[in-house]
Formats: C-alpha cells, structure tokens, sequence
C-alpha cells in the first residue's frame, strides 16, 4: 500500500490524488491495442485444478535476467528487493533516497532503502516491450525478486 501510485510522499500530492480518483472522471475513448494478450492450453502444463497460481514472470531488468517477478496489480508500487539489487551488481550509490515506508503483505511497516530507475525489457520478439521503471527497494524476505505493480 501507497507508494508513488498514491499521490507520492508528500500530504498535498495525496490529497489531489485522491481528489482526482474520487471526482470519478471517466473516459468513453477506448485505447488502441496492436497486440493481445491471451492465454492458450499450453499455458496450463504443470497447473492442478482448481488454483489460485499467481502471475509469475521472467523480464530482463538492467541486461539481467530476473525469474520470479510477481504481477501484483493491487500494488500501487514496484518493488526491488535488495538482495536482487545486489545480485545485479548495482552499487547502493545508485539509490536516490526516498523518505516513504511501504506495508508488507502481513501489515507490517517495510523501510524503503531508496529508489532506482532501471530499463527493463519484456516479451519476446516480435512482441517486446521496453520501459524505465522506478523501483522502491526494500529490505525484506521474499521468494520473489520483484514486484510489479499498477505503475510497472
């Protein structure tokens, strides 16, 4: 929970946020798509029925090859752990400091060491997409590397 998606740190940023998402604008333009993304039977090898898998993805994050992102839509935040950091090889030097604490999924307070922005490419040829991400890292457990959320 909060996070840049949420109006930021700052009480005025939040407070316009939440104005604007409570003024309920609405947009009766559709957006153009030249590409779909769907599923196929080939998507379910290994799955035992019912489930309730989450949406696990592997991208290329700064040239390297992370496994193990977790899609996370209800996130208003993408989130680096800090061991991922490390094991790119990113120096602490490249965080720019943030004054902002995340929630955990427990509830509990989880202390931001610092933001980075890094290009990260998903996809494959011919349907790839590259974008520079603004991660929050975060010292904390995980068997995820990452996080993505609403903004990733």
């Amino acid at each position: 929970m909060g996070g840049p998606a949420a109006g930021g740190t700052l009480s005025t940023a939040r407070k316009a946020y939440a104005h604007r998402v409570n003024a309920g604008h609405t947009c009766n333009k559709k957006m153009k798509t030249e590409n779909e993304i769907s599923f196929s039977d080939v998507d379910l090898d290994n799955l035992i029925f019912p489930h309730d898998d989450a949406l696990v993805i592997t991208m290329l994050v700064a040239n390297w090859e992370l496994k193990k992102i977790l899609i996370d839509n209800g996130r208003s935040a993408d989130i680096l752990y800090y061991r991922s950091l490390k094991q790119m090889m990113i120096g602490d030097d490249r965080l720019r400091p943030t004054n902002s604490d995340l929630f955990g999924f427990s509830g509990e307070v989880v202390k931001v060491e610092g933001q980075i922005e890094l290009p990260v490419l998903v996809g494959e040829p011919p349907c790839q997409a590259f974008v520079m991400v603004n991660f929050l890292v975060v010292r904390a457990t995980s068997v995820y590397k990452a996080i993505l959320g609403r903004l990733g």
